[in-house]
């Protein structure tokens, strides 16, 4: 049985190639090695030792951020990516946080994994994401826990 873990990490390296590996239009390393400090709540998913997943969070007040989330896509299609997202909704939970995102609107399998832990849609952003071919909309989702 394989070894999985979450820990706290700053961005480094080897987070940052599974950002390349999994995004079509990843972050630059210089964005994504700035987030972090005591406003970030980052975990690194493990599987034996090696890194095939993170999550990058930012908490103001009492919300939650997620900005980014990302598995390897070698791992991807494993129930990974439920790790992260348990791990993030946990802490909101215990911290009495809402938890708000933004998402391709063409992502329907990272969409359908939000709704299927109560995000539900408040907002679109127009033209939002860069593609390929031009631009396309965000969707702004939020989770709230029962608590709050």
């Amino acid at each position: 049985m394989p070894e999985i873990t979450l820990r706290n990490f700053t961005p480094d390296k080897a987070c940052y190639e599974v950002e390349r590996r999994a995004h079509e239009h990843p972050w630059s390393f210089s964005v994504f090695s700035q987030s972090q400090g005591p406003a970030y709540y980052n975990r690194r998913l493990t599987i034996d030792g090696e890194t095939i997943g993170y999550i990058i969070c930012q908490q103001v007040l009492d919300e939650l951020t997620i900005f980014n989330v990302a598995v390897d896509p070698k791992h991807q299609g494993h129930g990974f990516s439920h790790y992260l997202m348990k791990d993030a909704l946990n802490y909101a939970h215990q911290n009495k946080m809402s938890v708000f995102l933004e998402v391709r609107a063409s992502n329907t399998t990272a969409i359908n994994l939000y709704r299927t832990y109560g995000f539900s849609e408040l907002a679109k952003r127009s033209d939002y994401y860069k593609t390929h071919n031009g631009y396309e909309d965000a969707l702004v989702m939020k989770w709230q826990s029962e608590q709050n």
